[in-house]
């Protein structure tokens, strides 16, 4: 860890991007401004620490779920590919086509002088 002395007014630099000031001093406590790009994220420890917390709950969890996929994979291991529950092939099932998207273009026409509108 490196140790440096700073007054208050006083800054130091983290790589080229990062300036750190001392802005004032409180009996025990000092107040730091921290001059850094915006898609540098910067956390006090006890917030970071939290996060951390929970991104490991949250990778447990996940790797949990991926346990029961397990069960299901090793259910399907005898299987052929092209075979699905009921001995039917995958082949011989009928394909429902998807419809397509129908465009319809209507212009509207410039009526001429001396003519009336259509209903």
């Amino acid at each position: 860890m490196l140790i440096l002395t700073r007054k208050p007014g006083e800054s130091l630099y983290i790589g080229d991007n990062v300036k750190v000031t001392i802005v004032e001093i409180k009996g025990h406590q000092i107040r730091v401004g921290i001059d850094a790009p915006p898609e540098l994220r910067i956390y006090r420890e006890e917030i970071y620490l939290q996060i951390l917390e929970e991104n490991k709950k949250a990778a447990e969890a996940a790797l949990a779920s991926d346990a029961g996929l397990e069960t299901l994979t090793s259910a399907w291991a005898g299987r052929k590919h092209s075979e699905v529950p009921g001995g039917k092939s995958l082949a011989a099932m009928p394909r429902e086509r998807t419809p397509q998207p129908q465009v319809i273009v209507r212009r509207k026409r410039n009526k001429g002088p001396g003519e009336k509108e259509e209903e």
